[in-house]
């Protein structure tokens, strides 16, 4: 069995080799695309130095295939020249994993230092080790013996703690989970990359080729390699992390801006309007003051006026406050009105309940992802489950808030609620995941479907741009 792996991996071993670069490469291009310089999270200060190492050892891997096709081209004093360069590269990019592993756990600015002082100490014994002659494969061989161990164990191991606090400091911040679960993943990527990378490491010049170091006739390279692509997926889904972040401060920016444009025109409306009808009602107290002994119908006739006065001032007032209420709708309401929308549109029976305790008011936010989510679910009943009646009713309980919309029609098919082109399920669950709550679809026991939301009140929604986004290409399809 062994025989037959080591002629198959022969067989394809530039194809292993170049995959195997890959997946550095994609680590390292994916990172450093998706890193903002501008973000505040202590990750963003670190991730540019695993992009440079994802990098440098791509190019390391590759440089196993380049380099032999070029001795039918070049002597043998260049071919240990271009070694030479490749053990430099390769010193390069160990050391930038283990500083990016010290930057993830400490901030301290003389401890970055410490790998490169080993680095610049390590290249100048390669280069002079080089100059007295050692072969270019041998001086590989007792450099991966000592480097991998001290650089690559250790440093994958320091990543893997740091991938560990950067998720519990993610967490903290009540950050979407889904970050900080792919952030665990990627630290129990490193810890199998120090495992497979660090302690493996090759016993003979034959087995500092990539493919010819092998475990029971598996190349390392294999391992290493679906190590190395877990890592990768694993950070372009936990680096969202930066898009969110930049998101969600452009959220928070139109806000204010908002906020203080609304402060301007009611302040100008209150100079304009307000303060000029208080100053009027106290110029008709002060003069109806005088006239009370002359003429009391006259004084009687200015009270009443001033008192008009004042109680239109008070609902201006009350409005102003009204509309500073950023950010809250009453959803009961709002979903009414839906209700007697979708009624009149379809000429169908579609009841309206509202049971248990409902919240005044409801973020603005988490109101418009309810009512689109009901509109979805009573359109989805009227276009495909032949309802004759539909019940959306809004519950409230103690920690959570529950939408239902339930229908006499077909309910799910076998199949589930699958449909193909369809977007209105994924449309559903996509905005109860961005609102931190759960959906369920249920066949109801007499026929029909029941669609049922359950939001926390503690809610905190994520950004809503990529539903929106879905949504819109979803219907532009459709």
């Amino acid at each position: 069995m062994e025989t037959y792996l080591a002629e198959l991996f022969a067989i394809n071993e530039v194809i292993l080799v170049a995959v195997y670069g890959q997946a550095f490469f994609v680590l390292g291009l994916a990172v450093a695309l998706q890193w903002r310089s501008e973000s505040r999270l202590e990750l963003a200060r670190s991730v540019p130095l695993l992009a440079a190492f994802g990098l440098t050892e791509a190019f390391v891997i590759w440089a196993d295939i380049f380099i032999p096709l070029q001795e039918v081209l070049l002597s043998e004093g260049e071919i240990g020249l271009l070694r030479l360069w490749q053990l430099l590269l390769m010193l390069v990019g160990f050391t930038f994993l283990f500083h990016f592993a010290l930057r993830l756990n400490w901030n301290n600015p003389w401890t970055p230092r410490l790998p490169w002082m080993f680095a610049a100490l390590a290249a100048m014994t390669l280069a002079v080790a080089h100059s007295y002659g050692v072969p270019p494969l041998l001086l590989r061989l007792r450099f991966e013996q000592i480097a991998r161990p001290l650089l690559i164990f250790v440093g994958a191991m320091l990543a893997a703690w740091g991938m560990r606090r950067t998720a519990l400091q993610i967490e903290a911040m009540v950050l979407p989970r889904h970050i900080v679960t792919w952030l665990r993943v990627a630290g129990f990527s490193f810890g199998a990359h120090a495992l497979f990378s660090g302690l493996f490491v090759p016993l003979s010049v034959e087995q500092v080729q990539i493919v010819r170091h092998t475990l029971m006739g598996i190349p390392l390279a294999l391992p290493r390699l679906l190590i190395v692509a877990i890592l990768a997926w694993a950070m372009i889904q936990a680096l969202t992390i930066f898009r969110l972040e930049l998101q969600r401060s452009m959220e928070e920016l139109a806000r204010l801006r908002a906020l203080a444009s609304d402060r301007q025109r009611i302040g100008r409306e209150l100079h304009d309007g307000t303060i000029q009808a208080i100053y009027g009602a106290g110029l008709l107290l002060d003069n109806a003051r005088s006239f009370m002994r002359e003429n009391p119908d006259a004084a009687e006739e200015m009270f009443r006026t001033a008192i008009g006065q004042l109680n239109t001032t008070i609902t201006d007032i009350r409005s102003y406050i009204f509309e500073l209420r950023e950010g809250e709708g009453q959803l009961a309401e709002a979903m009414g009105i839906l209700v007697n929308e979708m009624r009149s549109q379809s000429e169908r029976e579609i009841e309206y309940r509202l049971e248990g305790l409902l919240p005044p008011h409801y973020p603005k936010e988490i109101s418009n992802h309810l009512l689109q989510m009901a509109r979805e679910a009573i359109t989805n009943a009227l276009k495909h489950s032949e309802a004759e009646t539909i019940v959306v009713a809004l519950r409230g309980e103690a920690d959570a808030l529950v939408m239902s919309v339930a229908d006499d029609g077909r309910g799910l098919p076998p199949g589930g609620a699958f449909r193909p082109g369809g977007q209105g399920v994924p449309n559903l669950r996509a905005r109860a995941t961005l609102l931190g709550g759960s959906l369920r679809l249920l066949n109801r026991p007499g026929g029909g479907l029941l669609v049922e939301v359950v939001v926390p009140y503690d809610s905190r929604p994520e950004t809503t741009n990529g539903i929106e986004k879905h949504e819109a290409s979803a219907n532009s399809a459709g």
